[in-house]
């Protein structure tokens, strides 16, 4: 957001009092923005005179609205605001013959300030003045809106691609973009999402046609268009924000050689297989749910489908019970399952997307655990049920009445065996990226008709104990009795704090549990189609349009910025059908998209149910809603409470714990009060969009996902990436934050880049901040020489006041807005200190060193732990010690194991060791699937000012290697390995994912 500065403050009071002076009908242009700008109703920065008369008078007020492109003039509803002095006026806007009719009531001889915004474009101020004298028609005022950069981007390479692929002879259209969080002079590009939405009508999200590819602020702003004709597959491709393609020609899995290779060299290896297969998979009618999750993962292949399938098998034979927390999180935090893997399989990140187990909520344990004989497409679930405890009167105890007890399954795809059916089947052979394509249609087809046959059980077991399960999953405090002032053993530890053990395979096996009895529900699929789907948002939205009309007196307008619908569709699934088309009947009635912050998709759990929560943000602050369930029987189901179904879920309801309480039950009794009313008050706290994303991804706002924030700021400017380089990161402390590290930060562990492995809150206490965690270890890996630069992250939070709020959940609003503004840079009262974010112990470090780091450091350490013991060598020292080494062991790399360290652990390289604080109103800056590669680290992010193609680029799962001495020089393996790519890009063979041998 941008303010008048000192100088246009002066011309414009002069202007005003040269207006006063004449006395006549007037109207100024604020000419002074450019592009990029955009500016607020300027009333607080100007003196805007007006009589000391309190008689008002009806005036008429005629608007002509020019967009920068024609085909939004008569479609897009402008946002019309009138300032008298510092009071905003009521409106009544009625449009015809192009001509927007205001009726407005104000006092003779002052000063209007009118603002007209659309979402796009930048928003646009002038001035105009009543005299005594005046008429009640004020006068026609003209407005040419100009688009936003990010709008002029988008907008242009649509139309060069219409002009290029010529859309009206396509028989369908994809649109894919890692536009949004990507940062575009310093803004979030969410506009050229808008711009291509609006480009026409055949692209949507609710067509199934939209995708937003998961990229970090300082990635590159990249756009595949994709068109289909008959069985042919067309795309033009632009890079890094360019409006000149950079390849044009087929994109289908059928092309040939010549063409991959044309493809691969154009845009790099990377993003080829990233727009290809996404492509592809939506040509084969992939559910979009599936494409969703690809997006966020950066392609298709065979982990992804391998998770999807798992999933579809899970909920077949062991369909969710009830969600239980992990942790001390927030009352959101609550997932139906537990998960462990290994990170690095595709898998990892499609499983946790659907079944919405992220990490975030406690729903993820993943690192290398391959020494226990585990293996990355092993996936281990557990249904868990808590353990009751109840208070004996008599023998003033607590006991635990119903000890916790889980469910553990262990499954995999079977990746060797499908890839022998499929040669088998099809008769197609090799790794390369052509193969993997087709290799994809053949899991889809497979998914579609019998996906049981994909995956494996290797152990069903019931009755799981306390004790087992937290040896898995770890926990950071002890487990103790409820407190209580009658109970004598209140506080007494249950279950002792302890490190998670994750997808410890030999100790899983010498479980001695009985066999668990699967359920075996097969859901059959219904028929609905897209007008169906289509039609159930439509009545939703008019439902609640009529009901606001008839309760509040209000007509909501379609495209009303301060309007949002809060809903489960996209995500949930009908009658094992998905249901994005529901979005598309959503913005026929009010023009809402996630690109206008008006249509926001909770991330849930596929089996849960489709609801809508539409809110009016009122004047006063009051965040006015309606809450409707839509039932698969057709019928659908309105929240009430003493009579009216609109009810206000701002800080006044959550400030009164009474009638919070009553309308959480009645009004919202699906569960989801919190998810509603947290994401709700964040998005009327005027939150920047890689925050909402984030707040989406995680399925509710809180505190706990906002450390993400500003640790993902702190790395991207104190460690930012050069060529060849990407980050990983391995968490100690779990908790809401995780989620927004992945999403900004560009890691997960489908990636192989993102691990966790909870440590106790003994093991995480910082030695540098008093008071700080020491969240977990990030390592800057360089791919081409082989090492990397690792350091603890350390984080303190800011100090907030929440002492104006009388209940939990508005305190928790309240430091939930404290950390937006912080993030943004706005002044916020409640801010008493800001964060502090260090990153303290920085080592470089070898391969094998790094292995040990993503063992959780070994059998007898953790990664910190072993980081600290690490000797403090230079990266040319350590450089020249792998080259000695190699040298005298004749190819063989000898390297510290961690055991000593040779200097002092508390030595903190001067270019890292300075600490950001956030304070008031500023922020500081084994085997895997045929979708990975060899390389340690290839997963590489380059900032936006790279030029490489190949450099940048959609992220590939990085593939694990247990901890060993391979007697191999590393660096002639990577030299290998590239040699191989090179080869088999001129074979047409391209990006090639090969398996390595266990």
């Amino acid at each position: 957001m941008y303010f008048l500065t000192n100088g246009q403050k002066f011309l414009a009071v002069l202007i005003s009092l040269i207006l006063l002076t004449i006395g006549t009908v007037s109207a100024v242009e604020d000419t002074t923005l450019s592009n990029t700008d955009s500016i607020e109703s300027s009333t607080n920065d100007i003196k805007l005179d007006s009589s000391n008369s309190n008689d008002k008078s009806t005036y008429n007020l005629d608007l002509k609205i020019n967009y920068e492109y024609s085909e939004n003039n008569n479609v897009m509803n402008p946002t019309i605001n009138i300032k008298e002095s510092n009071n905003t006026l009521n409106l009544n806007k009625t449009y015809s013959n192009d001509i927007y009719q205001v009726k407005l009531n104000s006092n003779s001889n002052s000063i209007l300030n009118i603002t007209v915004s659309a979402p796009g474009y930048i928003t646009q101020s002038q001035l105009l003045t009543i005299n005594n004298n005046q008429s009640d028609l004020l006068g026609n005022l003209v407005f040419n809106m100009k688009a936003t950069e990010s709008y002029q981007l988008g907008r242009d390479v649509t139309a060069k691609a219409d002009s290029l692929l010529n859309f009206n002879t396509a028989d369908e259209i994809l649109a894919i973009t890692t536009a949004g969080v990507p940062k575009l002079n310093g803004q979030t590009s969410e506009d050229a999402i808008e711009a291509i939405l609006n480009y026409g009508n055949r692209i949507s999200y609710g067509l199934g046609n939209m995708l937003m590819l998961r990229q970090t602020a300082t990635s590159p702003i990249d756009f595949c268009f994709v068109t289909r004709n008959g069985n042919k597959l067309n795309a033009v491709i632009f890079l890094n924000g360019s409006t000149t393609y950079s390849y044009l020609g087929s994109i289908s899995e059928n092309m040939t050689k010549a063409q991959w290779n044309q493809l691969y060299k154009a845009v790099g290896g990377e993003n080829a297989f990233s727009f290809a297969s996404l492509a592809n998979g939506w040509y084969d009618n992939v559910s979009y749910l599936v494409l969703q999750e690809a997006a966020f993962h950066g392609h298709i292949c065979e982990g992804t489908l391998g998770g999807y399938t798992i999933t579809e098998a899970l909920m077949q034979y062991y369909p969710p019970i009830k969600a239980t927390d992990g942790g001390s999180g927030s009352p959101g935090d609550i997932t139906s399952y537990k998960v462990l893997g290994i990170p690095g399989d595709s898998a990892s990140d499609a499983v946790l997307f659907f079944l919405d187990a992220t990490a975030g909520k406690s729903g993820y344990v993943g690192f290398d655990t391959t020494s226990t004989g585990a293996t990355t497409n092993m996936m281990a679930f557990i249904r868990w049920k808590d353990a009751v405890v109840t208070y004996n009167k008599t023998s003033n105890k607590y006991e635990v009445t119903s000890p916790g007890s889980g469910t553990l399954i262990l499954m995999q795809y079977n990746s060797a065996e499908n890839k022998k059916l499929f040669e088998k089947e099809t008769g197609i052979k090799g790794n390369g990226s052509l193969e993997q394509l087709k290799y994809n249609t053949w899991w889809i087809n497979r998914i579609n008709t019998n996906p049981a046959s994909l995956v494996s059980i290797l152990l069903e077991k019931e009755n799981l104990t306390e004790k087992q399960y937290y040896y898995l999953i770890g926990s950071a405090k002890n487990i103790t009795f409820p407190t209580s002032k009658n109970a004598t053993n209140a506080g007494e530890t249950r279950i002792e704090a302890i490190e998670a053990h994750g997808l410890d395979y030999n100790y899983i096996m010498s479980l001695n549990l009985p066999n668990a009895i699967r359920n075996n529900t097969i859901a059959n699929r219904g028929n609905l189609t897209y007008n169906d789907f289509k039609e159930i948002g439509l009545r939703a939205s008019n439902l609640a349009k009529d009901i606001f009309k008839k309760e509040l007196g209000i007509e909501i307008e379609k495209g009303m910025p301060n309007f949002e619908i809060l809903t489960t569709a996209g995500y949930s699934y009908i009658k094992e059908q998905s249901t994005e088309a529901v979005w598309d009947g959503i913005f026929e009635v009010f023009g809402s998209r996630l690109s206008r912050y008006t249509l926001l998709p909770d991330h849930r759990p596929m089996w849960k149910p489709l609801w809508f929560t539409f809110v009016l943000k009122q004047d006063d602050g009051k965040l006015m809603s309606v809450y409707i369930r839509y039932n698969e029987d057709g019928t659908y189901f309105i929240g009430s409470y003493n009579g009216t179904h609109v009810h206000d879920i701002g800080m006044n309801t959550l400030n009164n714990s009474k009638l919070s309480s009553a309308i959480s039950s009645n009004v919202f009794p699906d569960g989801n009060w919190f998810n509603i009313q947290s994401l709700t008050n964040a998005w009327a706290g005027d939150l920047a969009f890689d925050q909402l994303v984030t707040f989406l991804f995680h399925g509710h706002a809180c505190p706990g996902v906002q450390p993400g924030f500003f640790m993902t700021d702190y790395i991207q400017s104190n460690y930012p990436l050069n060529e060849n380089e990407s980050y990983f990161y391995i968490a100690s402390s779990i908790y809401c934050k995780d989620d927004s590290l992945e999403y900004l930060l560009g890691i997960s562990p489908g990636l192989g880049n993102y691990m966790d492995q909870r440590l106790t809150s003994d093991d995480v206490e910082s030695d540098y901040i008093n008071g700080a965690t020491e969240e977990g270890v990030l390592v800057i890996w360089d791919n081409e020489l082989n090492i990397g630069r690792a350091v603890i992250m350390n984080f303190k939070w800011a100090t907030i006041d929440t002492s104006s709020a009388a209940t939990s959940e508005a305190k928790r609003a309240t430091t939930i807005q404290a950390f937006i503004d912080l993030y943004n840079g706005v002044s916020n009262p409640n801010i008493k200190e800001g964060n502090s974010i260090l990153g303290s112990e920085t080592r470089y470090i070898t391969q094998e060193q790094f292995n040990f780091i993503k063992s959780g450091g070994g059998k007898d350490t953790n990664a910190i732990s072993y980081l600290k013991s690490l000797p403090n060598m230079s990266k040319q020292d350590l450089l020249d010690s792998m080259k000695k080494n190699d040298n005298q062991n004749n190819g063989t790399v000898i390297v510290d194991n961690g055991g000593s360290s040779s200097s002092s652990s508390n030595s903190i390289q001067s270019n890292h060791g300075s600490s950001a604080s956030n304070s008031l109103g500023s922020t500081s800056a084994s085997n895997s699937n045929l979708g990975s590669s060899n390389n340690i680290g290839s997963n590489s992010v380059s900032s936006s000012s790279s030029s490489s193609s190949d450099a940048k680029g959609a992220a590939y799962e990085i593939n694990q290697q247990a901890s060993s001495s391979s007697g191999i020089n590393s660096n002639n393996l990577i030299y290998a390995i590239i040699l191989v790519l090179i080869i088999g890009a001129f074979a047409g063979f391209g990006f090639i994912k090969t398996r390595k041998n266990e």
